[in-house]
């Protein structure tokens, strides 16, 4: 998952963006391509791989982002926006209950009226004449933060496994731990996202490209706690981070400059759009599913005052 190689950082000052380094959407920009897709045509007979072709992501890809980022499973989602959108056709318009179960994508009255009860618990002829409330989906948004083209990602609390390997090849040697570890416990956690930063010797956040140790840290439910004692749980704050995406070649750039060239590239962002750091320059990678066969992507986050 990840390559043996030096890590870059944030830094302070601006660098040189003579690598080469390509510029992709981040996972956030992705998924919403999925989620606009749905959004587009409620009714239509739309599968998983087909919104997964459109967010430009592997289907096994797919089926572990979609629901990290929205909370949902692609085929939850579509059906909670088609009965959402349907509850709200009978309740402000005069359309029979079939023309809206063909509007939500439903071929039969009945089928419809079982999936509305079922998410709903009442049926669609009730919920139209009572004054009955519907827990509503609303259309999801992952990218309503941009700002003069800058996407600002504002994370929850998450609570991560973590995985700290040291000189010599840290990252390597915390690569082998989480997939140990992932052997074990891969089906309790389901979907998750994979993060990762630099770490002194005594396991700080480290900014030195030529780093001591690195740290993985691979999200986890609450629900899917405790572990085994062997594990180490920690907590990532909340916080705001300006965010982008990269790929690369290191077949092509052993030394991986590109990924110091794109936190460069971070950086002038947040000084162009006169963003303000936070003081303490907290930073994550997340290794993402590359565009290009063989290359490496991650998403840069830098967090934000």
């Amino acid at each position: 998952m990840f390559p043996r190689r030096k890590f870059a950082v944030p830094i302070k000052t601006g660098l040189s963006l003579s690598h080469t380094i390509v510029s992709v959407l981040t996972i956030y920009e992705q998924i919403q391509q999925a989620v606009d897709l749905v959004e587009a045509d409620l009714s239509q007979d739309l599968t998983a791989g087909a919104a997964a072709r459109t967010a430009g992501m592997s289907l096994r890809s797919f089926h572990r982002y979609f629901p990290a980022l929205t909370g949902y499973k692609f085929g939850e989602y579509l059906r909670k926006r088609r009965l959402s959108a349907a509850a709200g056709e009978l309740r402000a318009g005069q359309a029979s209950i079939l023309a809206v179960a063909i509007q939500s994508g439903y071929d039969s009255h009945e089928a419809f009226t079982r999936a509305f009860k079922s998410e709903f618990e009442v049926t669609p002829s009730e919920f139209r004449s009572g004054d009955l409330p519907a827990a509503r989906v609303r259309p999801i948004d992952l990218v309503g933060e941009v700002h003069m083209g800058v996407l600002t990602k504002s994370l929850p609390e998450m609570k991560v496994v973590v995985f700290d390997g040291f000189a010599p090849d840290p990252e390597w040697k915390a690569i082998q731990q989480m997939e140990a570890w992932l052997e074990r416990h891969g089906e309790e956690i389901g979907p998750h996202r994979v993060f990762g930063h630099n770490i002194d010797e005594d396991g700080r956040l480290a900014f030195d490209p030529v780093n001591v140790g690195y740290r993985i840290l691979v999200t986890v439910p609450e629900t899917a706690l405790p572990f085994d004692d062997e594990t180490t749980v920690a907590t990532i704050e909340a916080g705001t981070f300006v965010v982008t995406g990269i790929e690369g070649s290191f077949e092509e750039d052993p030394s991986g400059s590109w990924i110091t060239a794109g936190w460069g590239r971070l950086n002038e962002m947040v000084k162009r759009n006169d963003l303000h750091v936070h003081p303490s320059r907290r930073w994550f990678e997340e290794v993402l599913e590359p565009v290009e066969p063989g290359n490496t992507r991650f998403d840069l986050y830098l967090e934000l005052a």
